[in-house]
């Protein structure tokens, strides 16, 4: 990749989110500011396809920190996901694609709805578990039809929530080579400082779950997080934690490391300061051509992606034919209630027994 285009589109997500936070007069530039370099280099990286965001095998990606929504919308567009700069000028408003969190089903490529810190790593998980599930029981030698990672961003919020420490033991436990975690390490939240309530050595941490954890100092770093990136895809027995020194609201000198970043517009003189700074256009919601141009080479690989899965899966279907038909009925999302409601086990007990035994016949 050319690292110097790739700097330039990297801060369109920076100048995108800034601008429509700012227009919105609500929402929490810090993170995209922030998080923008390991962002793009994870997209950059992943295998998916922004002209069809529904293709089974693309890699999963989870927004945790839901609140940077911007961040998220800002690479849909960027990637060919259909998300216009109309949409992005509409952030927060009643209706439109581009919500205040990413939510599931009304804006294409969001995986999940995400809002409540710490659910989305746990969605992140669930997402794992399905693919190797769906992977132990569809895959054969030479077709690997179910073959994607599951890629999660998260935020010391995230990370300080029980339940996010609950799923992750689980994730070790279970080896889920297929996940990672890109942890972006600011020292923020919103009330300030993360020594007030939040000095545990994450790292070690996760290492005691089973984790590979990953180092990057220099969260603007491109090659960096790419090398990082390579090595968490090489561990396939256990999950990956790619710890990133991010600075919150990087590049707005006013706000850059400080929580006033975190939750509120940068206001209009700080946005024009953080344009100066970056060497942008004072324009509005600018994008340079060239930013464009660039990204095409990558919503073009996209394309060619899955035409080669969509090859593989053709002669998977002609090996397997009856595995790839009932592929496809997994895959479809439709469910056989009919024939599971006159399943004459879901309705015989032949004894007296506990609800927390029945109930569990009934969840199996």
């Amino acid at each position: 990749m050319s690292k110097e285009l790739d700097k330039l589109c990297i801060n369109a997500i920076r100048v995108l989110s800034a601008d429509a936070i700012e227009k919105s007069k609500s929402g929490h530039p810090g993170l995209p500011l922030g998080a923008a370099t390991m962002a793009y280099t994870l997209w950059s990286n992943m295998n998916h396809n922004g002209k069809n965001p529904k293709w089974d095998n693309r890699d999963r990606f989870v927004l945790s920190a839901g609140h940077g929504s911007m961040l998220e919308y800002s690479l849909l567009h960027l990637f060919g996901y259909g998300i216009t700069v109309e949409d992005i000028k509409n952030f927060r408003q009643v209706g439109s694609l581009t919500p205040g969190h990413p939510e599931y089903g009304h804006t294409q490529g969001v995986e999940i709805t995400t809002g409540p810190l710490g659910q989305g790593i746990c969605n992140a998980v669930g997402m794992a578990i399905a693919e190797a599930h769906l992977a132990e029981k569809f895959n054969k030698p030479g077709y690997e039809v179910v073959n994607h990672n599951t890629y999660a961003i998260v935020g010391d919020g995230c990370l300080m929530e029980g339940i996010s420490g609950e799923a992750s033991s689980l994730a070790g436990t279970l080896g889920l080579g297929k996940l990672v975690v890109l942890y972006d390490s600011n020292n923020i939240s919103i009330e300030g400082n993360t020594d007030i309530a939040f000095r545990e050595d994450v790292a070690k941490r996760y290492e005691a779950y089973n984790w590979q954890v990953i180092k990057v100092n220099d969260g603007n770093d491109i090659e960096a997080i790419e090398n990082a990136l390579e090595e968490a895809k090489k561990e396939t027995t256990k999950p990956s934690m790619i710890i990133v020194k991010n600075q919150i609201g990087f590049g707005c000198p006013a706000k850059q490391g400080k929580a006033s970043a975190h939750g509120e517009p940068l206001g209009a003189e700080n946005v024009k300061a953080m344009k100066e700074n970056l060497g942008w256009k004072q324009e509005d919601f600018y994008v340079p051509a060239q930013v464009y141009s660039n990204m095409d080479k990558y919503i073009n690989a996209g394309v060619e992606k899955e035409n080669s899965w969509n090859n593989l899966f053709e002669r998977y279907k002609n090996e397997y034919p009856e595995l790839a038909e009932e592929y496809s009925k997994w895959m479809s999302g439709e469910i056989d209630s009919e024939s599971l409601l006159n399943n004459e086990e879901l309705w015989s007990f032949d004894k007296e027994m506990a609800t927390r035994e029945s109930s569990g016949i009934m969840i199996n």
